[in-house]
């Protein structure tokens, strides 16, 4: 993992505490503190705490120190007075001129944004070969562009016999290695998507419907596919505290049998370097038959709906839209009473089971939607096919006549289908 990305180095060195840093343009500063909340609660899974929060309100950003000048020499004799501050975060993304700008102007404080805290948190997290391959491409996609060759960063490299001539700085020999390295990650990363394809295809050949579990971060994704699988994946009250995806088969009321995938958390903003390099296990979710959208019942209204609208807006990006997407309320049992909720939308408490039975009949319902129970006949010449019917359809009874084999068979629309040729 990237050296340069170690915050929560950075904060158990210290005290652990940050000062939160914001920009409110007019009629923001509600809006503002909500997502400092937020920030604040990545900061907490990070290690870190918070020591104050600071709201700049500017019609626009300054270019030099996103701040301006007047509010950096108001931070920087806060953090003197206060001798314990060991990290400065912004909730914007930062441009590399202004984090130098900045960190002069604040004693050399360390400064970063909301994209390098969430990069590092994922960092933190990720156990999985392919989440670590995942991280650390998305982290050096961030660094490269932010080599700012300071000071003696920029001396030459050579300089003796058999390394004379033009040479070149170390700027520029750091940007040809992560050049290099994301090239290389970027081959591997390739690797397990072509096997991850696999894999796809295979479940489609055995007709078996696959649900992808999505929503923001800490919604209680994890929790529930340890109540409704006994998956024994790690689920904490953190952000983020799940990045590898994990999949786990259900038995449904009626004993169809379907897949459940947990997906990495959402987030306002989620950095584009962390959605390029989580792509293919994003698109676990373009490919799942079915979307179950999950969402804190437990907060207030405003922020609830705020964090369902950039639910949508990922689902939309990540081409899923048109999939059937359940609405589930996790939660429940500590929401506050007389909460409205949407149509057709079910309420449960992930951690208790609470509700979750009528998750898994609506998933019945899902599953068991177009079936149909046909009669097919396969000529002996055909044998095989008898076997793929086993395995792709319910056999409800098999008789052998003179002229093939007469089967009885629930088939969803893809073994239809398949099938078409034998119904008679």
């Amino acid at each position: 993992m990237p050296e340069n990305l170690n915050i929560t180095d950075e904060l158990s060195s210290g005290n652990g505490r940050a000062l939160l840093v914001s920009v409110s343009t007019v009629d923001e500063y509600e809006s503002c503190n909500r997502s400092l909340d937020e920030l604040a609660r990545l900061l907490e899974t990070a290690g870190g705490v918070e020591a104050a929060r600071v709201i700049q309100n500017r019609a626009t950003p300054d270019k030099a120190t996103y701040i301006g000048s007047g509010k950096v020499e108001e931070i920087a004799e806060f953090i003197r007075n206060d001798g314990d501050i060991s990290l400065v975060i912004f909730d914007n993304e930062l441009t590399p001129s202004q984090i130098a700008n900045l960190e002069r102007g604040i004693d050399n404080v360390r400064v970063i944004d909301r994209t390098m805290l969430i990069l590092d948190i994922f960092a933190l997290h990720a156990v999985t070969g392919e989440g670590k391959l995942q991280v650390e491409i998305a982290c050096l996609r961030y660094t490269a562009p932010r080599l700012t060759g300071r000071g003696k960063e920029l001396s030459r490299l050579g300089g003796g016999i058999g390394t004379r001539g033009p040479g070149e700085s170390k700027l520029e020999s750091d940007r040809r290695h992560l050049k290099r390295r994301i090239a290389a990650l970027s081959a591997e990363i390739a690797e397990i998507e072509r096997t991850r394809s696999v894999k796809r295809a295979s479940r489609a050949r055995s007709g078996i419907k696959t649900a992808a579990i999505i929503g923001y971060t800490n919604a209680g994704k994890s929790t529930l596919l340890n109540t409704l699988t006994d998956a024994g994946i790690l689920a904490e009250d953190k952000l983020f505290a799940t990045l590898d995806p994990t999949t786990r088969r259900l038995t449904l009321p009626s004993g169809a049998e379907m897949l459940l995938t947990d997906t990495v958390g959402f987030i306002d903003r989620l950095p584009t370097h962390l959605v390029k390099a989580f792509k293919s296990t994003l698109e676990e979710l373009k490919y799942a038959d079915y979307i179950i959208n999950i969402t804190d019942a437990s907060e207030d209204i405003d922020e609830r709906e705020r964090k369902r609208s950039v639910t949508y807006e990922l689902i939309r990006e990540l081409g899923a839209a048109d999939k059937p997407i359940i609405e589930v309320f996790n939660k429940c049992d500590i929401a506050l009473r007389d909460t409205p909720y949407p149509m057709d939308s079910i309420e449960i408490s992930a951690k208790s089971g609470l509700g979750t039975e009528k998750l898994l009949e609506r998933l019945d319902e899902l599953v068991s939607a177009g079936k149909k129970i046909l009669k097919l006949l396969v000529p002996y010449s055909e044998s095989g096919e008898v076997t793929e019917i086993h395995r792709l359809a319910t056999v409800l009874d098999c008789e052998y006549l003179d002229n093939g084999t007469l089967i009885t068979a629930e088939c969803d629309s893809r073994a239809q289908g398949r099938f078409e040729k034998f119904i008679v």
